[in-house]
């Protein structure tokens, strides 16, 4: 019988009509090209499902799916498949089903032992493009899978659901790769995370609201998530997919991101030449670290408890800013709680280095980019203004705080 149901159900679908709707948006003769287009997703949790239903509804004819965990009530929150007829159930067949349910035509393969430096060969054979769908905290797999993709040609597409909002990164063949990116080798499970966090989202545009650090727990691999920021995700990674595919279209390469959070009403374009090379991502994670980390977090968030006011510890992270010789060519003038005056000065006359005061300029650069990521990770934001009638020698800016909208 379920045979049968199965058969009808098949001889009755028209491809043409049930996407029908994408036309306008595509092309006839691009819908046709999705349609013979294999895509692989590792992962079915979180975003994983939710990229599969949402590339299926796209008319993406086959699929190379993996997954090892089984449906539970803590998933119920955000992940694609999760009811209480599916508690228990192996995900990879729960959505796999659903795929099957949108389109009875799909060419669909199950991996439900997960996917493993094993099976790598196996789970890309005749893949067109990768979409990430591995939970947050599996580093040393989600090395691996980019590293294969970026050796065999294959573009890989992650977008991370932070707070209410998602970050895009696409890396494809021939461009920066996922390692060159975020520099995971040699380093600690909670070093590796705040690469990742910190490369996923580094203008942190999701800082603010987040009002129970206590829930990310890397110790124990939780971190609090919502249906928004998992449902965003799929919107975005498939239009990269699809701008990809399609070969129309810009798409961003890594190290070009994007991250919007519809909570602080934020699109954000992201730039880090060099990747975890860059100087601005160096001194993002040293001043994370210098910040602090409640015990079992991947997150920033300040406990010196010696300094109370927020402007205060803004400008005891601020500091830390590299400058020539150690100079620290500023000094911080206090007008009250929401304003900050930052006197500049060059050591041309003082150092060898400081050629016409230009090294000193970039230092304070330097100093007013850690002022700005200090506040978003405290809940502000940042209104710089250069004083004109202040000497080129002698720059000095008015910096206002405000609590970050949306608080």
């Amino acid at each position: 019988k379920e045979f049968w149901v199965k058969f009808m159900a098949i001889s009755k679908f028209d491809y043409n009509l049930a996407f029908s709707r994408n036309i306008g948006w595509v092309t006839e003769q691009e819908q046709k090209i999705l349609q013979h287009k294999r895509v692989a997703i590792a992962g079915m949790g979180g975003v994983g499902g939710s990229h599969l239903l949402t590339l299926t509804r796209l008319g993406i004819g086959g699929f190379k799916i993996a997954d090892f965990d089984h449906f539970e009530l803590a998933n119920f929150n955000r992940q694609a498949g999760a009811t209480t007829s599916s508690l228990d159930k192996a995900k990879v067949d729960r959505l796999f089903d659903m795929a099957k349910d949108i389109n009875p035509q799909l060419e669909i393969e199950k991996f439900p032992q997960g996917v493993s430096i094993d099976n790598l060969d196996a789970f890309f054979e005749g893949v067109d493009i990768y979409v990430d769908g591995l939970d947050f905290f599996v580093f040393e797999i989600r090395q691996a899978v980019f590293k294969y993709c970026y050796e065999n040609g294959i573009p890989a597409v992650t977008a991370a659901p932070i707070g209410m909002g998602t970050a895009v990164l696409n890396f494809l063949p021939g461009q920066m790769s996922f390692e060159d990116y975020f520099g995971f080798a040699g380093h600690s499970k909670e070093e590796k995370g705040l690469r990742f966090i910190l490369g996923l989202a580094p203008k942190a545009v999701h800082a603010g609201y987040l009002i129970d650090p206590s829930r990310l727990d890397m110790e124990n691999q939780t971190a609090p998530s919502t249906p928004m920021g998992c449902e965003l995700c799929a919107g975005a990674a498939a239009t990269q997919v699809l701008k990809i595919l399609l070969g129309r279209g810009d798409v961003l390469a890594a190290p070009y991101g994007m991250q919007f959070d519809a909570y602080k009403n934020k699109l954000a374009y992201t730039w880090r030449p060099g990747g975890h090379k860059n100087p601005l991502q160096k001194i993002s994670l040293n001043l994370i670290k210098r910040m602090g980390l409640p015990q079992s977090s991947t997150l920033p968030v300040y406990t010196d408890d010696k300094l109370e006011r927020p402007i205060d510890k803004i400008i005891d992270a601020a500091r830390w800013a590299p400058s020539g010789d150690n100079m620290q060519t500023w000094r911080f003038e206090i007008v009250n709680d929401q304003h900050l005056i930052v006197h500049g000065f060059d050591t041309e006359k003082e150092c060898i280095y400081d050629i016409h005061g230009n090294p000193s300029k970039i230092a304070i650069g330097a100093l007013l980019e850690n002022i700005d990521i200090a506040a978003e990770y405290l809940g502000y934001q940042v209104r710089c203004e250069r004083q004109a009638h202040k000497p080129d020698s002698h720059p000095t800016f008015d910096v206002y705080l405000s609590k970050a909208q949306s608080q």
